[in-house]
């Protein structure tokens, strides 16, 4: 099959199957109500996985509270609409660095490794520089991102680590090949997947990782604080072990 441009598009079809039970919603929607937000933006809206139960949440106690998710993916946002039949969530198509609307909000969030989707640390820099922009007084930015233990590739003369994993992910066998760049960050691999139908699908990506530490700098660069930081959304401690983070940054202004 030719290769498709964005991870939306190699992933749409599949994305709720594979990844909508990936999280207890509950819990996300609980960590990210916290803070009382009245208008929230997210980053990378998908499918709505997170962003519906959020806007279904804070509307059911105040109405006139919005939730707007942006997304460069049409095939993302053809599944957001189906998933959200009561219309609850705002969805704008552009790039989730350029084309933030321009409005305020009290919480931005970008969840489950979108951030790394910006294969550029600038521009993932200027991502979270735009996020800041649009946080109002005390406003919250929110970034859920796997860790990986560069220690050992750090170690090697390369620098670069190979994983092969397979899996079943209900009807499909899914097999992954990734390659990591420990220098650069850059995550390159495909997805080959083969359906209990006969179907076969490779689905290639691409990403950039960025350690804490690096969010932090980027974040501090664009004018947050860190005020927490937890090693899932249930709020469990983070430490040297912890395979995730999930960040809270304040607006200083």
């Amino acid at each position: 099959m030719p290769e498709r441009s964005t991870y939306g598009a190699a992933f749409a079809d599949v994305y709720d199957e594979w990844y909508g039970a990936s999280d207890d919603l509950k819990v996300v929607v609980d960590f990210l109500t916290s803070s009382q937000p009245r208008r929230v933006l997210e980053l990378g809206v998908g499918t709505g996985r997170i962003a519906i139960p959020l806007a279904a949440r804070l509307r059911a106690t105040d109405e006139s509270a919005t939730v707007v998710g942006i997304d460069e993916s049409p095939e993302m946002l053809a599944l957001l609409a189906t998933n959200d039949s009561g219309g609850l969530v705002h969805a704008v198509i552009g790039d989730m660095v350029d084309n933030q609307p321009d409005d305020s909000f009290d919480l931005v969030f970008v969840s489950y490794n979108t951030l790394f989707n910006v294969v550029e640390r600038s521009r993932q820099q200027a991502c979270i520089t735009a996020a800041a922009r649009r946080l109002s007084e005390g406003g919250l930015l929110v970034i859920d991102a796997c860790v990986i233990d560069t220690s050992g590739a750090e170690a090697s003369s390369s620098q670069s680590t190979h994983g092969v994993s397979s899996e079943q992910r209900g009807a499909w066998q899914v097999h992954t090949e990734t390659t990591f760049d420990a220098a650069s960050g850059a995550v390159t691999g495909s997805i080959t997947s083969r359906h209990q139908d006969g179907r076969v699908t490779v689905r290639p990506f691409n990403i950039t990782y960025s350690s804490p530490r690096e969010i932090d700098a980027m974040c501090a660069t664009a004018g947050l604080t860190l005020v927490s930081r937890h090693g899932s959304w249930q709020k469990t401690a983070f430490d040297d072990d912890s395979a995730r983070h999930v960040s809270v940054y304040r607006n200083l202004r």
